[in-house]
């Protein structure tokens, strides 16, 4: 039993450097991306989108029943950035 435990541990300690470096993640390459598209923000609405950007390249709609908890997500495609709406409600923007 004891030696499990010391071959654990030494795993654990060896393995530790590289599991940190791992989350040293650099986001600086992408925040560039984000600022240099003007994109819709969270919480606009289906017109005030198609007002500014005008018609979606594509569009698509979740499949199902939408309910009360679980609402239809509609996707507008614009080429550089996807919307997606909750109800008629911008819910996120991911830019590609």
């Amino acid at each position: 039993m004891m030696k499990i435990q010391t071959i654990l541990l030494a795993s654990s300690i060896l393995l530790t450097p590289v599991m940190s470096q791992a989350n040293n993640l650099s986001a600086s390459r992408y925040a560039n991306t984000a600022t240099n598209i003007n994109i819709p923000k969270r919480g606009s609405s289906m017109k005030s989108v198609m007002k500014r950007y005008g018609k979606a390249k594509r569009t698509g709609r979740s499949r199902g029943r939408p309910t009360k908890k679980w609402p239809r997500i509609t996707r507008w495609n614009y080429g550089k950035f996807t919307v997606y709406f909750e109800r008629k409600t911008v819910l996120h923007t991911v830019i590609h």
